[in-house]
């Protein structure tokens, strides 16, 4: 799956390497899904042609990304499967560790970082603390988080269609615990929208219409805009989307 960054294609003799853009400020992603979450914000990038360069993925295992994962060793795709929400925050950690070099965040305190994460089963009582150090770690360190309740896949339906209330039944609360389901990838295919294996987006079925749309409706969902994350059917991915349009010349 393609980066938004623009790079040569990955070879042991060469691999992959960012650098900074012309622009200062950069928003760095960090992703809890390594392809639906990436394919979206590529297709945003695709749309808003500005900001192809000032959105970048996270990643401290770049290499193992590109290499087909026929060929990718068991250190390579067990580093890739470290997506909790406390793994997404360490992976900045890192990432900024290993690439002050090439991108001198030192010097651009502008830069944003976020990470990208649902709901699902981290409210459970195996995982909340957890969930709760991730979040706090984030506040901590200036870092955003884009949190989906109670999967991405609710914010690519907003840009098709109103939630309803079997949508919103789905929501992960205190008295509705998490439940995988098929219901929001029926929802999508039955809009005409449909996730290919699951996971891959279409990018005609995004254009810049339907990514305001998402925004409005999911400002209307979010209600309670002190809490920390939503506990009930919302998504704040439109905060990072705002931040991204902010952004553009």
């Amino acid at each position: 799956m393609p980066l938004i960054t623009s790079r040569t294609p990955f070879s042991p003799q060469n691999p992959y390497r960012p650098e900074r853009p012309a622009s200062s400020k950069i928003i760095f992603l960090s992703c809890e899904g390594s392809v639906t979450e990436e394919e979206y914000f590529e297709r945003v990038s695709q749309i808003f042609h500005a900001m192809r360069s000032k959105i970048q993925f996270i990643s401290v295992a770049e290499d193992a990304i590109h290499t087909h994962h026929r060929y990718r060793t068991q250190e390579q795709s067990v580093m890739l499967s470290k997506s909790r929400p406390l793994q997404l925050v360490e992976r900045i950690e890192q990432f900024k560790e290993q690439k002050e070099q090439i991108y001198q965040f030192s010097q651009y305190p502008e830069d944003e970082f976020w990470i990208i994460i649902d709901v699902d089963d981290h409210l459970s009582s195996a995982w909340i603390d957890e969930w709760n150090k991730a979040l706090e770690q984030c506040d901590e360190k200036g870092y955003g988080y884009a949190i989906s309740n109670p999967f991405f896949e609710i914010w690519l339906l907003l840009h098709h269609d109103a939630p309803t209330e079997e949508d919103q039944s789905f929501a992960v609360t205190d008295h509705n615990l998490y439940v995988p389901t098929s219901h929001f990838r029926d929802r999508l295919r039955a809009l005409g929208a449909p996730l290919k294996d699951k996971k891959h987006i279409s990018p005609e079925h995004y254009d810049a219409a339907k990514i305001k749309l998402a925004v409005k409706q999911a400002k209307e969902l979010h209600v309670d805009r002190e809490a920390r994350y939503p506990a009930y059917f919302a998504t704040t991915v439109y905060l990072l989307l705002e931040k991204i349009l902010e952004i553009q010349p």
